[in-house]
């Protein structure tokens, strides 16, 4: 956070444009207030399912969803960030599978 405090000037992205993809924002130009507020709303929301994943594959009728949830989610995560997240994603899927089994 004292890194952040200290360049948070200096970054490129206006209005808390930070919490939006590099992609959404590369094909959408400058986002209104709104955009990134549901974009926030999102992220808000990934992060709610990220810490609800563990609970519903320790249920047995949940696991299947949970599975195809968590996969789903780590793909998407692939396409957003792909150089960054590769590895991550890609190890997370199949520690899905392999829980599921």
């Amino acid at each position: 956070m004292h890194t952040y405090t200290q360049v948070r000037q200096h970054l490129p992205h206006r209005r808390g444009q930070y919490a939006v993809p590099a992609v959404v924002r590369h094909r959408l130009g400058n986002l209104t207030d709104r955009d990134v507020r549901l974009w926030r709303l999102i992220a808000a929301a990934v992060i709610t399912a990220e810490l609800a994943l563990p609970i519903a594959l320790l249920i047995p009728q949940t696991t299947p969803y949970a599975v195809a949830a968590g996969v789903a989610m780590h793909a998407a995560f692939s396409c957003l960030k792909p150089r960054q997240l590769i590895t991550f994603s890609g190890l997370t899927t199949g520690t899905y599978a392999a829980f599921s089994a």
